[in-house]
């Protein structure tokens, strides 16, 4: 019988990442006078039942952005924090579209080993079966969770039209969602937007010197780390000089169901990017 519950592991003082089967990974702050759990994983398993464990003061639940792997257990809460730019990619005529999506995501898994690293079967993907009441998160939004420990949010569109991370200067942890990754796919903004939302982050970047994003340990990897330090930096190397022009990606053939895209790598960070989304009509160009 292998791993049949997600993995927890503290990374820092009561902050514990769940590591929900190599799929998507959430973390739990967990405070004198408040908690976060930040996203809700992909529905593999019921995530409350941990954070309730593991957290015995009252709590926020915040979505780093709408995508079905980090809204999986969303419906256990009444209330999660969204930022209202990806509200309508979950409204309910978008159900079956969304569930779909999110119920083929273990078979999209599977070659990276989750399901030769955990004892877990397909058919326990389940999509929310209803939308929990969705409270504004904003750009500057402060959570406080006692005794002087303080997360902000910064928007950072570019994954999604919503996409946020949140900066702990208290850990110094940049909790970065899908806006700062090694594999990074902008389908939501402009290339422009998701450099202005990352620049915005790099003007912080005193306050953190690690970055979770919201797959860590992925598969059947039993690595649950950071990012690389140059990720960052990486990412807007790559977004300067497709705005500039000085670079441009690379055709590859496009998975089944998704727009076309093109591709870069450099350093530790390949981007996907929409060739018609490089600078939308009516935007200023970043910096």
């Amino acid at each position: 019988m292998g791993i049949s519950k997600p993995e927890v592991l503290e990374v820092a003082r009561k902050t514990y990442a769940i590591n929900e089967f190599g799929m998507a990974t959430c973390f739990l702050l967990v405070g004198t006078e408040r908690g976060l759990l930040i996203d809700t994983g992909c529905g593999m398993y019921n995530i409350r039942e941990i954070a309730d464990e593991l957290c015995k003061v009252p709590y926020d639940v915040v979505l780093t952005h709408g995508h079905g792997d980090h809204i999986g257990s969303m419906d256990r809460w009444d209330k999660v924090w969204l930022h209202p730019a990806d509200w309508d990619d979950l409204s309910m005529d978008k159900f079956e579209e969304n569930q779909a999506r999110l119920l083929s995501y273990p078979d999209r898994m599977e070659p990276f080993g989750s399901f030769e690293a955990y004892d877990i079967q397909k058919s326990q993907a389940r999509y929310p079966q209803k939308n929990p009441e969705f409270l504004p998160l904003e750009e500057g939004q402060v959570f406080d969770l006692g005794d002087g420990w303080k997360l902000d949010v910064i928007h950072t569109p570019g994954h999604t039209a919503g996409e946020v991370v949140l900066i702990d200067p208290t850990t110094r942890i940049l909790f970065s969602g899908d806006a700062c990754n090694v594999n990074l796919g902008l389908g939501g903004a402009s290339v422009n937007s998701a450099l202005k939302g990352l620049l915005k982050v790099k003007a912080r970047e005193k306050d953190f010197d690690r970055n979770f994003n919201g797959h860590i340990g992925y598969g059947g990897s039993n690595i649950n780390r950071s990012m690389p330090e140059s990720v960052l930096d990486d990412c807007l190397h790559i977004m300067r000089g497709i705005v500039s022009g000085t670079i441009v990606g690379e055709e590859r053939p496009a998975r089944p169901g998704m727009p076309p895209r093109l591709h870069v790598n450099y350093g530790h960070v390949h981007i996907g990017y929409d060739p018609a989304r490089i600078i939308d009509e009516g935007e200023e160009p970043a910096e």
